[in-house]
């Protein structure tokens, strides 16, 4: 391939502009034009063009033989030639690409048909339940469950969810909270009106608010909102403290946590679904998820 050809595949592979990659190579977009329609860049020009594009010079003249290289500077080098916005995104299509490839049927290696189904634009849910015959949304999944680790993903661009989970050494369970710890989470978040209350205040900037605003803002009736914030706090997913008003002081609160509750609803949705619907399922573990000795540990 020639030379401008190759940087303008690159490019657009990148979503990238002309302006865009002139930009960050401090030319103009009608220089990167020239380049593509045939026009060499200075051999100068040529460290700066790969290194933003996210390959080495011998890929742009086509060499299909690159030296080996360290994979984790090869990937930083290639997640920053995309624009910011689109970064996390393409980690997230390199994630679902690598992890997808465990998947045999009849001892047939499915890696092409898995790869075409994960580059799909396809959407998340099933409209039906089929078990149940009524309405429903349904995820459909990438799961892998081995002795390495477990994989859970939903490769779609209108809900992409990834979780990467390498078993320890010491077991996925050295890592769990006690069960009271658990109890007292959910027993938290059982009470009418708590999930109310959180949903309203990760929908809004993080800042200090009465218990009479959250309840209107979740729409709970104060005594529901008290009881609800109390236990909250006790689980450490807010905290309180006390404004001086000029007749006496008032108790606020504030989120606690701000990364975890996402998340945590979003892995509560995956095990509340009615019924699985996947794109892959590769069971091929030969131990027990949790270790015998310790499964019934801190009850």
């Amino acid at each position: 391939m020639e030379l401008g050809k190759t940087i303008a595949a690159l490019r657009r592979e990148r979503g990238l502009t002309q302006e865009q990659l002139g930009k960050a190579l401090c030319v103009s977009g009608q220089a990167v034009s020239k380049w593509e329609k045939g026009g060499a860049p200075d051999a100068e020009m040529l460290p700066a063009i790969a290194d933003r594009l996210g390959v080495t010079i011998d890929t742009l003249f086509g060499r299909a033989n690159e030296p080996t290289e360290d994979m984790a500077a090869a990937l930083l080098r290639h997640i920053g030639s995309f624009p910011k916005e689109r970064r996390m995104v393409e980690l997230f299509r390199l994630l679902c690409a690598t992890f997808q490839h465990p998947y045999y049927v009849d001892g047939e290696f499915l890696g092409d048909l898995m790869d075409a189904m994960f580059r799909l634009p396809v959407k998340t849910c099933y409209s039906t339940d089929i078990v149940n015959h009524t309405d429903a949304t349904l995820w459909l999944r990438s799961c892998s469950v081995t002795d390495e680790g477990i994989q859970l993903g939903v490769p779609a661009e209108d809900c992409p969810l990834f979780l990467l989970l390498p078993e320890p050494a010491g077991g996925y369970e050295a890592n769990f909270a006690g069960n009271g710890e658990y109890r007292s989470l959910f027993s938290a978040l059982a009470l009418p009106g708590a999930l109310e209350i959180l949903r309203a205040l990760y929908a809004h900037k993080n800042s200090y608010r009465s218990a009479k605003v959250i309840a209107k803002a979740a729409g709970v009736p104060l005594r529901d909102a008290e009881a609800a914030l109390g236990a909250l706090i006790a689980c450490h997913i807010l905290k309180k403290t006390e404004v001086e008003l000029e007749d006496e002081p008032v108790e606020v609160y504030m989120l606690d946590k701000q990364d975890s509750f996402v998340p945590f609803m979003l892995l509560a949705r995956w095990l509340c679904d009615g019924e699985d619907a996947y794109f892959c399922n590769w069971v091929d573990r030969k131990e027990p998820i949790l270790r015998e000795d310790t499964a019934h540990e801190n009850k």
